[in-house]
């Protein structure tokens, strides 16, 4: 009986830092992940403010050399490259943000199944340790209930028996 209840108690502890050691691994598995996209997106930052400034520079020596309708298509140019690297990196955020998602999504579902599977295995003991304490109980309830009825049909005989010498006397 004792045993079986603290395996159960120890089973059900597992769960608990199962649990808990998971929340703390999706943490940190988030903060690295959120590190790892703000890194991202910092290099793509600094990616296009040096292209701005390239395409600043260049422009203030075309300046010199260039006027008019001419100038304005190289403005123009240079400014659709920066979109393009803006757009690109913003792909490559997103491709990413999306690969962690689905991974802590896939994580999650695995670690999820086995804290299920273990929650039913501990259950199930518990429903089995359950199921004997409640036969051993109807044991011990039905072999008192014998004891008490012998003692009674026993008493009863006394009791006759008694009353037979009593009336003799």
């Amino acid at each position: 009986g004792r045993g079986n209840v603290e395996k159960v108690q120890e089973r059900v502890a597992r769960i608990q830092q199962l649990k808990e050691a998971l929340r703390e691994e999706s943490q940190l598995e988030y903060n690295k992940a959120k590190e790892r996209r703000r890194q991202l997106k910092e290099d793509h930052g600094r990616l296009i403010q040096e292209e701005v400034e390239k395409m600043e520079r260049d422009l203030a020596q075309e300046q010199r050399l260039t006027e008019g309708p001419e100038r304005e298509l190289l403005v123009l140019t240079r400014e659709r490259q920066v979109l393009v690297l803006q757009m690109e990196a913003l792909r490559t955020e997103a491709l990413q943000a999306e690969r962690h998602l689905q991974d802590q999504y896939q994580r999650h579902q695995t670690e999820l199944q086995c804290l299920r599977e273990e929650s039913l295995q501990v259950f199930r003991v518990f429903r089995r340790v359950s199921e004997e304490q409640r036969k051993l109980s109807e044991s011990r309830y039905r072999s008192v209930l014998l004891e008490a009825v012998q003692d009674a049909v026993y008493l009863s005989a006394q009791n006759q028996q008694l009353q037979a010498d009593n009336k003799q006397l």
